[in-house]
């Protein structure tokens, strides 16, 4: 692959881009679904930035459940919350489609941080995104109700523009909620029954969000 496509791709990242970091000890790699992709490469730490396609990211539990915590689009980065440190990422990527990576030393990155300040806050902001995220995942994941943990989720996925689930499975969507699937399709049957929600094609439709944002409150 051409450096001009790398540069591109780093250039159109929310995290990178404008920062003119160097095209120069970048990598391009190629990863199959369902592959699992770690933030170390031949003994070198890296930050990982998709090219092409998507991964999920899961948590372990100590059952050995795994739980779906969020799902990397392209244009977003790995290796990023542990850029710091020396420790391990604690989350488990794997591919939801063929992806295509940028692969960026970390070195190269903490490198060009130290001369650039923007880039330097831009990495904060990022870190304190993550808190926030990891802050509401813990509050959802210790709700005791299944149908909060739903309509919860259903009122926060960004951009859904009233509906939801066209590309993520029922048993997907179990294990970001942390529920068991007949919980879930318990709870979906009951929410349209109450004409809170439609189900058609797979999709999950937000018909009353006022109405589904008091279950939360009762």
């Amino acid at each position: 692959m051409r450096v001009e496509e790398i540069k591109a791709a780093v250039e159109a990242s929310p995290l990178l881009g404008g920062c003119n970091l160097p095209a120069s000890g970048m990598q391009v790699k190629y990863c199959h679904k369902g592959q699992i992709v770690s933030d170390r490469q031949k003994n070198e730490e890296i930050l990982g930035l998709i090219m092409d396609g998507s991964m999920d990211v899961y948590s372990i539990a100590l059952d050995g459940r795994e739980i779906l915590l969020s799902q990397l689009e392209k244009g977003d980065c790995f290796g990023v919350v542990n850029l710091l440190t020396k420790t391990e990422l604690p989350t488990v990527l794997r591919c939801r489609t063929d992806t295509t990576l940028v692969i960026i030393p970390k070195c190269q990155l903490l490198s060009a941080m130290e001369k650039n300040s923007e880039l330097a806050l831009r990495y904060a902001g990022f870190c304190n995104k993550k808190m926030q995220f990891l802050i509401r995942r813990i509050e959802f994941l210790t709700m005791q109700s299944g149908k909060k943990k739903l309509v919860q989720y259903l009122l926060e996925v960004p951009g859904k523009g009233g509906r939801f689930g066209k590309n993520v499975s029922r048993d997907e969507l179990a294990s970001i909620l942390g529920i068991s699937r007949a919980s879930l399709f318990r709870e979906l049957a009951g929410l349209t029954k109450q004409g809170l929600i439609a189900l058609r094609n797979g999709e999950i439709y937000l018909l009353k969000p006022d109405e589904l944002e008091e279950i939360l409150y009762a």
